[in-house]
């Protein structure tokens, strides 16, 4: 039986960590780790099934899944441009609405803010808030902005051991 390069490598390995031990030892420790690597890859495959969500759908590598058109509840151009009102913003997979989407997207329904303007038709950029939301989310951001010092490594005005000071 021709002898396979893993497990060459493996039992190269195992002799080299157990060089006084007899052969019958280092075989039955390449057993082992083969056996071990068998039971690794096992789980591997368990997680990534695990990973399928309820739908039989896979999701991407941050956990999101993607977003179809037929998933939307609300499908007319008109309902999908009027979802973003004044004071609520109404979401177009299950007609919930809320001041803001992107959180209850993520939490709720596992689909990225991006994916969900994207399969909206939405132009890229926009703000997933009501409109009166967004105004009160800027204005918030731009008082914060004015408030931070002009130079944030700056401490007090002292100097020590000034040579012009009074002893």
């Amino acid at each position: 039986m021709p002898i396979e390069n893993e497990d060459l490598q493996l039992f190269q390995i195992i002799y080299a960590q157990n060089p006084g031990q007899p052969i019958s030892f280092i075989q039955e420790e390449v057993l082992k780790a083969k056996l071990a690597l068998l039971q690794n890859a096992e789980k591997l495959q368990n997680a990534a099934e695990r990973e399928k969500n309820a739908d039989g759908e896979k999701r991407g590598a941050k956990g999101y899944k993607e977003l179809k058109k037929s998933d939307l509840r609300i499908k007319s151009r008109a309902e999908i441009d009027a979802a973003i009102g004044e004071d609520k913003i109404t979401c177009c997979i299950c007609r919930a609405q809320f001041s803001s989407l992107g959180a209850h997207l993520k939490r709720v329904h596992h689909v990225s803010p991006k994916d969900y303007i994207r399969v909206c038709g939405y132009p890229a950029g926009t703000k997933l808030m009501s409109k009166n939301y967004l105004v009160k989310a800027r204005a918030n951001a731009k008082h914060a902005q004015q408030n931070l010092p002009r130079n944030r490594f700056a401490g007090p005005e002292t100097v020590i051991g000034d040579p012009n000071s009074e002893k």
